[in-house]
């Protein structure tokens, strides 16, 4: 198995050839990329995720307001889990957009990393406010479990996590966000709560046998759940692939208890390496996502096969109740661009990983798809801009959060297809720069409908506001790596050169037969656009 340095590793792999290849990252967007957009974006995501911590948080224990009204200037309610793991997500964000900038912005790092660690740090204590423990009787394995639920408790550690009280998604956002935090910063503490969230995601996975012997596959919504949603599948598929590179080592033990059923219907364990086994579960989950809730006429993903939500237990053959498989029909539901997005940030870690050509396909056409499918085309004063999916009111729905994690996706799947992902990522510049020139409040906040403004509801989330931070920061990580090549893009004057070795992708990655990887590859001192 290959090494693979990303350009978001640990500090200790930031050296060497992984910091080179962070810098080659090349393409010339149709936006007008520049050193003062990237500093402007990073400066505006910190000033979002500044306002919401002011205004969403109360507390020294960071106690997130559900709602927020700019108009009478308070905060009401008490968000979920899921919303508070976006104040991760976009410290994390703002933190990779320091550390991008460094080089040309140092007095910008030198003022603010450090107190992004610290908030940082300080969201991660007081998760556990969302934590509990209780055990559970799995397909394959019976555990007692630290996770979080649903709601806040509290005291630390006592929230009530037990049936319905915990998702599957929410353990992997939150995982997601601890690896990167584990990748900025060097906190073992966010590597060893994102290992067993892992962990608890891969618990339940259905590796009960259909009558070919083949594993059901896919991961409830929940413990107490049976329908299969694309947010407790997708969401994991990238923090496994990060994870897999963090373990894999030549000095790697075999420390993961493995879990499965014998066709006898015995539950077997056996010990396995955990690099191996992340990597392996990022491709079966993604397998049997697209398998199960991709809508082919559509190009982009279903929300869920639903069920009639009956839990089912068996006694094994050594006299324990585990859970079984239940039927869990027909896809359907609403596509969500966060459901689509998770599959494109799958795809573009698993052909970074593997050099697998169905990735590339997948990603392109998830790119396509993407902008077609959830993109309008709105004109405001004569001008073209494309927007995405929004809600009627803050309150009634979760889009603008959705939105991020695609265009999260894009910067991802940037390196692999240039033009797909600059057209949504230029859109979602210019959506966000139109709302804070013309809509930005007193209190430092963005409406709902970046184009249309705030009409007569002033009421806001914190959740979405940390959502407009991430995506200003991920903007400015992607313009820094367009800049940093320091020349334009590939064009087809330049063909990739017959028989060039050795052939590099932008992650490291040496080639056997470059011509038919695609992507930006690197070779004779040269980087070429593949397509």
């Amino acid at each position: 198995m290959r090494t693979l340095l990303s350009p978001f590793s640990p500090p200790s792999f930031r050296r060497g050839w992984g910091r080179l290849f962070f810098l080659l990252f090349i393409f010339h967007s149709s936006l007008s990329v520049s050193a003062q957009t990237a500093e402007q974006n990073l400066t505006r995501a910190m000033a979002l995720l500044d306002a919401t911590m002011q205004h969403s948080f109360r507390g020294s224990d960071l106690q997130m307001y559900d709602t927020y009204n700019t108009s009478t200037h308070k905060g009401d309610g008490t968000a979920d889990v899921w919303p508070y793991t976006s104040a991760l997500e976009a410290t994390c964000s703002v933190l990779e957009a320091l550390d991008a900038l460094r080089a040309d912005y140092p007095a910008l790092y030198d003022e603010h990393h450090d107190r992004y660690v610290t908030l940082l740090r300080s969201l991660f204590d007081n998760l556990a406010y969302y934590q509990g423990a209780y055990r559970v009787n799995s397909y394959a394995h019976r555990g007692r479990w630290e996770i979080y639920g649903v709601h806040r408790a509290s005291v630390k550690g006592h929230a009530i996590v037990a049936g319905i009280e915990n998702v599957y998604d929410d353990q992997m956002w939150i995982c997601r966000e601890l690896t990167r935090a584990y990748r900025l910063t060097g906190d073992a503490d966010y590597l060893a709560e994102a290992t067993m969230l892992a962990d608890y995601c891969l618990d339940g996975w259905d590796c009960c046998l259909d009558p070919n012997g083949n594993e059901y596959g896919g991961i409830s919504w929940g413990p107490g759940y049976n329908s299969k949603h694309s947010c407790s599948n997708g969401p994991i598929i990238q923090p496994l692939a990060w994870l897999h590179e963090l373990y894999l080592s030549p000095d790697e033990t075999a420390d993961y208890t493995y879990c499965y059923i014998a066709p006898d219907s015995s539950r077997l364990s056996t010990q396995r390496l955990r690099s191996e086994v992340y990597l392996e579960f990022a491709r079966k989950v993604y397998a049997w996502q697209k398998t199960k809730l991709l809508n082919r006429s559509t190009g982009v993903y279903y929300d869920m096969l639903g069920a009639d939500n009956t839990i089912r237990y068996v006694t094994a053959p050594d006299g324990l109740r585990y859970r079984t498989h239940v039927d869990t029909g027909s896809p359907g539901g609403t596509a969500y661009t966060y459901n689509t997005g998770t599959m494109l940030a799958g795809t573009a870690e698993l052909y970074r990983l593997t050099d697998e050509a169905d990735y590339l396909t997948d990603l392109k056409k998830l790119l396509t798809s993407s902008y077609n499918q959830f993109g309008r085309w709105k004109r405001i004063d004569g001008v073209r801009y494309r927007q995405w999916p929004t809600d009627e009111k803050a309150t009634s729905g979760f889009n603008c959060w959705f939105n991020d994690v695609l265009m999260r996706a894009c910067v991802d799947a940037w390196a692999y297809d240039p033009e797909g992902a600059a057209k949504i990522l230029d859109s979602f510049q210019e959506n966000l720069d139109y709302a804070w020139e013309h809509f930005l409040t007193s209190d430092g906040f963005l409406p709902i409908d970046l184009l249309g403004g705030w009409g007569d509801n002033p009421v806001t989330k914190g959740f979405h506001q940390l959502a407009f931070a991430a995506e200003y920061a991920m903007l400015s990580v992607w313009q820094q790596r367009v800049l940093t090549s320091g020349i334009s893009s590939p064009t087809a004057e330049t063909p990739f050169p017959d028989g060039a070795a050795p052939a590099y992708t932008l992650a490291g990655q040496r080639l056997t037969t470059p011509a038919a990887h695609g992507g930006i590859l690197i070779a004779q001192g040269r980087k070429y656009l593949v397509r």
